[in-house]
């Protein structure tokens, strides 16, 4: 398990064992949730699977948890140094393979021959390792441990059964599983770094209060770590969505073929695991960068209306997964506001609301109050108890159930993040809630004056159809293009894919035709930008081609960037429906307003 460059070993060393402790402090979330899932498991496979098999795996999974309880319990007595934390966390990744082979164990023993019960047994694997991947890739070797035990024998078992539709399957889910380790392994190098910077901080401070004539070498050398941290975050931000938007996009492309009904609800549960995946992971990074003081509200006017539509577009299909009603309140009002961290507020609270609602449905609207704006999302959920509301804005705090179970998945951060966020924009939040009928989230906002050249009827260009056309993909990450080129594939349009815009010149040669539209990456390698790309394919070709960037970075700088150059930005992991309205737009555009000469 190799270290990450450029920090002292003591440092890396303490950050380890931080992360060991953290493994034996979760061992009841991990036995709650290796539970839930045996239990579901168990579910799904009674009556194709022999029962003594059911059972002997159940009592093989409980015996398992309760060896790591009486392992927990000597980690607790023994109180082990840095310098013994390796090898009790040898002890938990013992128990972590161990559970790891049991569900690879459950793959190979109670296969069922039914197709849709694979389908569910596949899901219900590939659940508990994504389920599980917050608990396991604190400490790598826990999580290569869990991960590669439980899901290789369920690959191989789906590929044995070797017809063309296992073997797609097999093929799709080796893919997956490459995703989630690569994943898992720069999650743990992000997290490994934040814990020995902040180990590192603390003896920056500890040095500054005891010896006070090296004051000012120590505030540098500080703000220099917080500089450290920033670029650390924005370089984390780009290269961990980069798989994240390939893998969303494979997806949203397979949905597209996938032909068989009885493959459509594993591929929803897979499109399902992804968004989960991308939800928590959004949240790790706002915390990080809220913490390390990287964001820079810059304040606009912003129309409520269209903000509020497409958040509620976007949260739909999870809605109609539960069977929820999800709608936006029809308003005129403007607020002054940063547009993006004004929308990564209340898309917490929709998909708060929606996680926490069984029945009924989420309203979501905007009322004048007192000289400001109340942006308000009100559902028919279970309610917060007095005692809880103060406390629902605390980072990872969550509201228990009965037994003390947690009510929902989640990190509970998203609630955390929106406080945070409050405070950074000078907003207010403030919550109603009633046990067992619901609550009322609000956020406070300055009214906006009325904006004449804005009071006209919305006249957004329909989406036109991009089928025929041939869209030139910049992205150094080879991944993104051909992920880009399966989905644009979907819609009937042609790929030309390059790293740079002198070998997509040489491609479009190659295909003898004009692009229809670029798509840039903003961030490209040995410090390119996708803005001096798409300006150099404007003055080869003699023409302005319709263009779009798409970036993992989405700080202040990089919105800058893409304004200056009258460019739209689309962050990543790009979402495919947005991606297409835009891209039918750009190219209906670009065919009434230029030619190439």
């Amino acid at each position: 398990m190799s270290a990450p460059a450029a920090l002292a070993p003591a440092l890396i060393a303490r950050a380890r064992a931080d992360q060991v402790a953290q493994l034996y402090a979760s061992w009841h979330r991990t036995t709650t949730s290796m539970l839930l899932g045996a239990a579901l498991l168990c579910f799904v496979l009674w009556g194709h699977a022999a029962p003594a098999w059911i059972a002997a795996w159940v009592a093989l999974i409980v015996a398992n948890q309760a060896w790591r309880g009486l392992l927990v319990r000597a980690w607790t007595r023994a109180r082990p140094g840095i310098d013994a934390a390796r090898r009790w966390g040898r002890y938990w990744s013992v128990g972590s393979a161990l559970a790891g082979g049991l569900w690879g164990l459950a793959a190979l023993a109670m296969y069922p021959v039914s197709p849709p019960h694979q389908a569910l047994l596949i899901v219900c694997v590939f659940g508990a390792v994504l389920g599980g991947l917050n608990l396991t890739a604190v400490y790598r070797p826990a999580f290569y441990g869990f991960a590669l035990p439980a899901l290789v024998p369920l690959i191989a078992r789906v590929a044995i059964e070797g017809d063309e539709v296992h073997l797609y399957t097999a093929l799709v889910m080796t893919v997956v599983l490459a995703f989630i380790l690569a994943f898992g392994h720069q999650l743990n190098d992000v997290l490994t770094r934040s814990l020995a910077m902040r180990y590192e901080n603390v003896d920056l401070i500890a040095e500054l209060k005891g010896r006070t004539r090296a004051a000012d070498e120590a505030r540098a050398a500080a703000e220099a770590a917080n500089r450290t941290k920033s670029q650390l975050l924005a370089a984390a931000s780009h290269d961990l969505r980069q798989p994240l938007h390939a893998l969303g996009l494979y997806i949203a492309a397979l949905a597209a073929r996938a032909g068989a009904a009885e493959w459509r609800p594993l591929v929803g549960s897979v499109q399902r695991a992804v968004a989960a995946l991308e939800e928590q992971f959004e949240q790790l990074l706002d915390l990080s960068r809220l913490e390390a003081g990287a964001m820079s509200p810059a304040p606009r006017r912003v129309a409520v209306g269209p903000l509020l539509a497409r958040i509620v577009a976007d949260q739909a299909p999870h809605a109609q997964a539960k069977g929820l009603t999800l709608r936006a309140a029809t308003t005129r009002l403007a607020v002054r506001s940063d547009a993006a961290l004004l929308e990564r507020m209340l898309r917490n609270l929709v998909a708060n609301a929606i996680r926490y609602t069984e029945t009924g449905g989420v309203l979501v609207g905007a009322r004048r109050r007192h000289g400001r704006v109340a942006l308000e999302v009100v559902d028919t959920g279970m309610g917060i108890a007095p005692e809880h509301r103060g406390r629902i804005f605390e980072e990872f705090y969550q509201v228990r159930g009965a037994g003390g179970r947690r009510a929902h998945a989640g990190m509970g951060l998203g609630l955390a993040i929106v406080r945070r966020l409050a405070a950074l924009l000078d907003h207010r939040v403030h919550v109603d809630s009633r046990v067992g009928r619901g609550s009322r989230f609000a956020i406070y906002a300055p009214r906006a004056h009325p904006d004449a050249a804005r009071t006209g009827r919305d006249r957004r260009p329909r989406p036109a159809s991009i089928a025929g056309a041939l869209v030139g993909v910049i992205d150094d990450d080879p991944a993104s293009v051909d992920a880009m080129g399966a989905l644009f594939a979907t819609w009937d349009a042609d790929v030309a894919g390059a790293a740079d815009a002198p070998q997509l010149l040489a491609a479009l040669g190659r295909a003898e035709r004009y692009p229809d539209l670029v798509v840039a990456d903003l961030r490209l390698a040995d410090g390119g930008s996708g803005v001096e790309a798409v300006r150099t394919l404007r003055d080869e070709l003699g023409f302005v081609v319709p263009a779009l960037l798409v970036s993992g970075d989405l700080g202040a700088a990089a919105e800058r960037d893409a304004r200056a150059a009258g460019l739209m930005l689309l962050g990543k992991p790009v979402v495919p429906a947005v991606l297409q309205a835009l891209a039918a737009a750009l190219i209906a555009r670009g065919a009434s307003e230029t030619s190439p000469g």
